[in-house]
């Protein structure tokens, strides 16, 4: 269970691939449980030290996480964009107010496709041996 738990953050600029339901969903509340923790402890550092500088300096960690964070999850979008057999592109169609947003969230609850599709094996499957692997296998 830990590698899913760990996984989206380990292939967080990593925009090829698949991702399955359970590892996107997953990684969603992860990152909304990071950000009310983070939101807590800025609150009481604030609350706690009357400091300028102290704010600005979680104002800016605060914006490089939110920036990490943005690439991940786009990056974690586009896996299971992938995992439909769909391009990375398509999540663009969540530009389009409401029906782009309804159909994403289509995409992001419904299953992806079975087998090896253009964009890789099936994630569902376990992960394949590498090449490497399979020669220190059979030599």
């Amino acid at each position: 269970m830990p590698n899913i738990l760990l996984r989206p953050w380990r292939r967080a600029i990593d925009f090829r691939g698949r991702a399955t339901r359970t590892e996107y969903w997953l990684f969603v509340v992860q990152l909304i449980v990071v950000f009310f923790l983070w939101s807590f402890l800025v609150g009481a550092v604030s609350a706690l030290f009357d400091s300028p500088v102290l704010a600005g300096l979680l104002g800016m960690v605060s914006m490089l996480y939110l920036l990490f964070v943005f690439v991940a999850s786009l990056a974690a979008a586009v896996r299971r964009l992938h995992d439909h057999d769909k391009t990375g592109w398509l999540y663009l169609i969540t530009l389009v107010p409401l029906v782009g947003w309804i159909f994403y969230l289509i995409m992001m609850l419904t299953p992806g496709t079975r087998g090896e599709n253009s964009y890789g094996y099936d994630p569902r499957e376990g992960d394949r041996p590498t090449a490497d692997e399979m020669v220190q296998v059979f030599s």
